[in-house]
């Protein structure tokens, strides 16, 4: 009972952003469950490890490359994945433009919120078609600590996040009595590129970590346990939340 409850065999996820850090993270533990992968990113890898791993565990993976940030690539994105049911979402694609709001462009703000908050609901509103229709599915956001804090020097991000958690419980609202559970994952500071130039900067670096009651920053590798609850059975009868994995930096 227990194993079957985290057991996503003969289901089939799509995971954007899935090249690299928590996104690579995601698909593998998605993997590991039994569930065949569709995976996106805005580069092709020529040594895909993900896609040697996979097929090392028996599983499929599809490997697509799409550019979140061009409206057109999101709807091609949909169009080629109609035949397949896709069973679990995970929007975690996703960038962040740094800077001043001061001298926070036009277009970096448009380009945040593209990535950030317009694609992931166009995956989520044309993908809840097929889960509709089979009165099953999992869509799971990648949001953000910002999604409840303002942030610094990165306002299209916050306001994007913070969108991403009223997204999460508006859809829920709607596609829960269809069968499908929508919900979201918060990391707090977490190793990955897009905070690098953060964390080269020592005495940030060490001020924000020293605010972690952890002691540490995460992992990409945290964020798994609660991507497969939420992917999981285990999780049939939670949705419209937003769980923050931050070392219970929030709590503080």
């Amino acid at each position: 009972m227990a194993q079957n409850l985290f057991d996503l065999s003969g289901k089939t996820a799509l995971v954007t952003g899935a090249r690299k850090g928590i996104g690579l993270a995601m698909a593998r533990i998605l993997a590991e469950s039994g569930a065949d992968l569709v995976v996106v990113s805005s580069k092709q890898t020529p040594d895909d490890e993900l896609t040697s791993y996979v097929k090392g565990l028996g599983r499929k993976i599809t490997a697509l490359t799409f550019d979140l940030r061009y409206r057109k690539d999101t709807k091609a994105l949909v169009e080629a994945v109609q035949g397949m049911p896709i069973d679990i979402l995970i929007n975690n694609a996703g960038i962040a433009n740094r800077g001043e709001v001061l001298v926070h462009t036009d277009e970096q703000w448009d380009e945040t919120l593209e990535i950030d908050l317009t694609a992931p609901f166009i995956l989520a509103r044309d993908l809840a078609k097929g889960m509709a229709e089979r009165g099953y599915g999992k869509i799971i956001f990648t949001a953000s600590m910002w999604s409840y804090l303002g942030g610094k020097n990165v306002i299209s991000y916050t306001a994007a996040k913070t969108a991403l958690a009223g997204l999460v419980r508006g859809l829920s609202n709607e596609l829960l009595p269809l069968g499908i559970r929508v919900n979201g994952i918060a990391p707090g500071f977490i190793e990955t590129d897009i905070n690098e130039r953060v964390r080269q900067d020592k005495e940030r670096f060490q001020f924000l970590t020293s605010r972690i009651p952890a002691g540490k920053w995460g992992k990409p590798e945290d964020l798994a346990g609660t991507t497969l609850f939420l992917s999981a059975p285990a999780s049939d009868y939670v949705s419209g939340v937003v769980i923050p994995v931050d070392g219970g930096y929030l709590a503080n």
